[in-house]
């Protein structure tokens, strides 16, 4: 009978040496999934602004009319810069800049405090191929892994976001059409090609 006894004190020591091993295994793996968690969930941000802000920077670039702060009452306060497509939009990319910049300073940490994300903005901007137009957001930024110091070094994690979305005026493009038509006619242009498109067929 004392063997039987000595067996059952054995093994509830046995489960006392497993469960010391064994827990704080569980609760590090445990952490450090909470911590790659809120890197993924501040990663999808970045990602969304990058998204928004390219698609706020395709609406007031093919839409001035919806940057300002007001809607215009009379017809002569809109401003809405006729063949702009042919020159480019500097003052779109601006007001699209400090948008974005907005929405960075408002990601906050996440779940943990030392997760902030450090970003810049690379690049804003009109891309113009005459035919159409391009609003193209890329954001680069670094997030720290893991907020608690390890031999007096953090992991952070650099890498960046990038959006690309069409900006399409169907109005602007057929205005510009028609202006090259009117000019080509003036010059007495619209013949020579008609010739040459004859001679080529």
């Amino acid at each position: 009978m004392s063997l039987f006894k000595n067996l059952k004190k054995e093994k509830g020591a046995v489960l006392v040496v497993e469960a010391s091993f064994v827990f704080p295994i569980i609760f590090f793996v445990l952490i450090i999934l909470l911590f790659m968690g809120n890197m993924l969930y501040q990663q999808t941000k970045m990602d969304s602004i990058a998204i928004r802000g390219a698609e706020y920077l395709a609406t007031i670039y093919t839409n001035p009319i919806l940057a300002e702060d007001s809607i215009p009452k009379k017809s002569n306060e809109v401003n809405v810069k006729p063949y702009r497509y042919l020159l480019g939009d500097t003052d779109s990319e601006s007001k699209a800049r400090n948008f974005i910049d907005g929405l960075i300073d408002d990601t906050g940490t996440g779940l943990f405090k030392g997760m902030e994300i450090d970003a810049t903005i690379k690049t804003c901007k009109i891309k113009n191929y005459v035919v159409y137009q391009t609003a193209c957001v890329e954001i680069e930024y670094s997030i720290n892994i893991i907020p608690i110091r390890f031999f007096d070094k953090s992991e952070v994690m650099k890498t960046s976001t990038a959006t690309i979305v069409t900006a399409v005026d169907s109005a602007e493009f057929i205005r510009n059409v028609d202006m090259i038509l009117d000019y080509s006619e003036e010059f007495g242009l619209t013949d020579k090609i008609q010739e040459l498109v004859g001679a080529f067929k």
